[in-house]
Formats: structure tokens, sequence, C-alpha cells
């Protein structure tokens, strides 16, 4: 079963707790990001999010722009709900621990050369949305390896407490990627000899 990602849900709760009014307004203050014919075609807070997201101007790790309209509309109980899904994220100054790091560092090098075309399956599973993937291919049009790269960073950001190299032979091993999940196993056990 797939993990539905806890930020996605928020989104969906802020956009299912405004009011058309209240839509009205926040299209009325992207109207210099999104263009007026795209504006008029969005009825609902999550097709507003959307294309936010697509625009970088929303994500995980960047919630300020959403912020600063719930802001103007004074809705401070989803800005709450937003502050506390984005908990999660690192703050200034913490780090994953430097055995974890080198270890990921070893396993995104061995993915990047072993997996190939399946990348995008098996970064689903890791938990990526669509959405963030199809921004990082737009980002890096012809580069798969980039593509694939970024998107291990991003689930490593977006995960932080929990992105560890079990995590990722789970995954691999659920994708049916079980040549790979045994190359970084041999790869990380030779790391500690």
């Amino acid at each position: 079963m797939e993990k539905v990602d806890p930020f996605f849900v928020v989104l969906q709760h802020v956009s299912s707790n405004l009011s058309r009014r209240e839509l009205e307004d926040m299209k009325f203050l992207c109207k210099t990001k999104i263009g007026k014919r795209k504006l008029h075609e969005i009825e609902h807070g999550i097709e507003l999010f959307s294309c936010l997201m697509q625009l970088n101007l929303l994500s995980v790790n960047n919630t300020e722009f959403l912020s600063s309209m719930l802001q103007s509309l004074k809705r401070e109980d989803l800005i709450q709900e937003l502050a506390n899904c984005v908990k999660n994220k690192p703050g200034p100054g913490e780090q994953l621990d430097p055995k974890v790091e080198a270890q990921l560092e070893v396993a995104f090098d061995t993915l990047c050369d072993q997996v190939g075309r399946d990348w995008k399956r098996l970064v689903r599973k890791l938990g990526v949305s669509q959405v963030d993937i199809d921004r990082i291919v737009y980002a890096h049009p012809r580069d798969l390896k980039e593509q694939f790269y970024q998107s291990l960073l991003l689930w490593k950001k977006s995960n932080y407490k929990e992105a560890d190299v079990s995590t990722i032979q789970q995954a691999l091993r659920a994708c049916n990627l079980n040549l790979t999940a045994d190359i970084l196993a041999e790869k990380l056990a030779m790391m500690l000899l």
C-alpha cells in the first residue's frame, strides 16, 4: 500500500476549508503569478495549490507564499495546520547522522547507475508525488540520471527523520528491483570493512 504524503493531506484539508469568497481572494493574490485564463478555470483550492507547486511557489519546504495568503484571509487555524505538517523537515543547523548521510550518498549513486527507466516507479514508492516528479523532469528535460537524483534528494529532504537506506531497500524490493537491492547491500557491506 502506498503511503499518502501528509503534506498533500493538509493541502486537501486547507482546500476543503476555504469558502468560495476566500478562494476568490486567494486567486486575486495570485494574479501576478498565474495567468488570467488559468485562474479563471480554477474552482477548488487544491487546483490553485497544484499551480503554485508547478511554479515552485509551494512545496513542503516552501510554504511562505501560501502562509502569507492565508494570513491575509486571517485563517490562523489553517496556517497552524500547515506549520504543524512542515515541522518534520530539518531545522537550521540540524543534519542527518554523518554515517546515514554517507550511506545515502552511496545508495543514490548506486541507484542512479542501476535503476534506469524504472526510477519514477521507485520514487513514487518512496512517497514523492507525481507533481514533484513532473516538476523535476521539466527542470532537467534531457538528463534521466539528474531527474532521478533530484527526486531522491527531494525524498530525503521531505522525509528527513525517516530517510535511510533500509527504506530505499524496501522500496526496491517492493518494485521487484531485487538485483539493485542486492548490489546496494553489497556496496554498503563494503563500506563497513
